[in-house]
């Protein structure tokens, strides 16, 4: 302890007898293990091939996705405002055609139709269209 503590040098300690590092130092790599990924095997060109022309057979026997239509009434300044969506055609131009009778009927009578919270002048109306959503 009084040698510590009045700054006596220690004698060195080296590996295998020599006084400094090793000259051929050998690499610690990390140690193997359980949790990497299988290599993943190669697939010939003709797998891949038939892989895909299946997935195409598939997609084509698939049905055409559904198009939804949107049922808008044009107004003369360009606003549109739409009244509802419908899944099948002709669901949507039965509707129109209910919406047109309506705005006749009003316009013959003079009155203006509520659509949507609105009252709509029958005059003001340019079109009622049956759109298909994008």
């Amino acid at each position: 302890m009084l040698d510590i503590a009045s700054g006596a040098a220690a004698p060195a300690v080296g590996l295998v007898g020599s006084d400094g590092p090793p000259l051929t130092p050998e690499p610690v790599g990390p140690a193997p293990s359980n949790f990497e990924a299988p290599p993943v095997p190669l697939r010939s060109f003709e797998t891949i091939l038939a892989e895909r022309s299946a997935a195409v057979a598939v997609a084509s026997v698939e049905t055409p996705p559904v198009e939804t239509r949107r049922l808008v009434v044009r107004l003369l300044g360009g606003e549109e405002v739409e009244l509802g969506s419908y899944d099948d055609r002709e669901v949507a131009v039965a509707a129109a055609r209910g919406l047109v009778e309506r705005f006749s009927a009003a316009e013959a009578s003079g009155e203006w139709p509520e659509v949507d919270g609105r009252f709509l002048r029958p005059g003001a109306v340019a079109s009622i269209d049956v759109l298909v959503s994008a």
